[in-house]
């Protein structure tokens, strides 16, 4: 899905729509490559030989009970992780596969369902952005999917995006459509002093008429979801925002721009990708801003570390053996390291289309302070093709072909 780019109260993470950085960012190809794969798979009778290899990750020491279902279960897979709190956002289909939702599931850090909340969802739009808060709820943005080809139609009328808040058991605080905000330009989330502030990029449909061309959006909105401030940071070109962290009295913007006028003037040659630093204040004035000499890769957010963000770059990650890592888990005395590695692959190639579909574990791996190691388990957490001919794709062809 999703997705996404998804924070806690007090740390960032980036804009999650389609960015594919770093050996983290292989779990995230993989799901693509899944949606591509279910979108080419007709009969399961096009599929050529199985050439799926089993080189799973050797268990290590006695897994202790507490964790024995949440591995047999595969219920961090897809978790985002925080000091108190653990999000998962997913597709939920209906048993006829016709109709989905998204939903933003609330956990403790045992996996335990805290608050859910479902939202309806369509090829064209999906959470964007959720984010645990300081009241134990949570906010989410919901807005365009920027991997859908829009129609001319749905350009001429333009699109919106939602902010939903909820409390700490699901309820909704407010639901606000904002008009204004078009492109799902609402990513990054971080709460600050009781202001939410959203960052992302954005396309007017004028702009999407010409392909595109987006600027840096910035919006905040207070608890009540009115607005407090607004900002657009950009030129004539493509300009996109990668990293924000939060400072005491403003915000570290990590950003490229192909723009050689507007608010940055300085990049030079038009469509080359420049790498800028920028700092804005509380209320979003730009205090400083400097194209810096060094290309920086996207950090992904994995947990908390001692109250501060913990990326996937970490150097505690060096040579981890697991795979891609996906999430930081602390539990005092312990830690949880859940990570991807891969096991295999089948071939599918339909008259139409070319893709590989992944066979993979979820790797388990628990260490104590000083880094040694307690167990470590692994789980086959490779999809299940045949679930999703019968649940999704042949309902699909059927109401496509008009048949029940």
């Amino acid at each position: 899905m999703f997705v996404a780019k998804r924070t806690s109260p007090n740390t960032s993470k980036p804009s999650a729509i389609a960015s594919l950085l770093m050996a983290v960012l292989i779990s995230v190809a993989v799901m693509a490559s899944f949606c591509l794969s279910g979108c080419g798979k007709k009969q399961a009778s096009e599929t050529t030989e199985d050439t799926r290899h089993t080189e799973s990750i050797a268990q290590v020491g006695e897994v202790p009970s507490a964790f024995e279902e949440i591995i047999a279960e595969d219920r961090f897979k897809n978790v985002d992780a925080f000091s108190d709190r653990l999000m998962e956002v997913k597709s939920v289909f209906s048993k006829d596969g016709k109709s989905k939702k998204n939903a933003v599931i609330m956990m403790d850090l045992y996996g335990e369902i805290l608050a859910s909340y479902q939202v309806e969802y369509n090829d064209a739009y999906g959470v964007t952005s959720a984010t645990p808060t300081e009241d134990g709820g949570f906010i989410f943005a919901f807005g365009f999917n920027s991997s859908y080809i829009p129609g001319r139609d749905q350009i001429e009328t333009g699109y919106h995006s939602r902010i939903i808040k909820c409390d700490a058991e699901g309820e909704v605080l407010f639901d606000k459509k904002l008009d204004s905000v078009e492109i799902g330009a609402l990513g990054t989330c971080i709460e600050k002093a009781g202001v939410y502030y959203f960052f992302g990029e954005m396309s007017t449909p004028e702009e999407l008429r010409n392909f595109g061309k987006t600027d840096i959006h910035i919006l905040a909105i207070d608890e009540n979801g009115n607005e407090v401030y607004q900002k657009t940071i950009g030129g004539s070109s493509f300009d996109r925002v990668d990293n924000v962290e939060k400072t005491e009295d403003g915000f570290v913007l990590e950003a490229k721009s192909q723009s050689n006028d507007g608010d940055f003037v300085r990049s030079g040659d038009k469509y080359k990708s420049f790498s800028w630093r920028i700092v804005v204040s509380d209320d979003l004035e730009i205090m400083e801003k400097e194209i810096v000499p060094d290309s920086f890769g996207i950090k992904w957010q994995v947990g908390e570390k001692n109250g501060e963000p913990l990326y996937n770059d970490d150097e505690m990650f060096t040579g981890f053996d697991g795979g891609g890592v996906r999430a930081y888990i602390d539990y005092g005395d312990t830690y949880l390291i859940v990570s991807y590695h891969p096991t295999g692959q089948v071939e599918h190639q339909p008259p139409y289309i070319n893709s590989i579909w992944y066979y993979s574990e979820t790797v388990y791996s628990m260490y104590d302070k000083s880094g040694t190691l307690v167990f470590r388990a692994s789980v086959d957490s490779s999809p299940d093709y045949e679930k999703y001919d019968n649940d999704v794709w042949v309902p699909q062809i059927n109401e496509k072909n008009g048949e029940n």
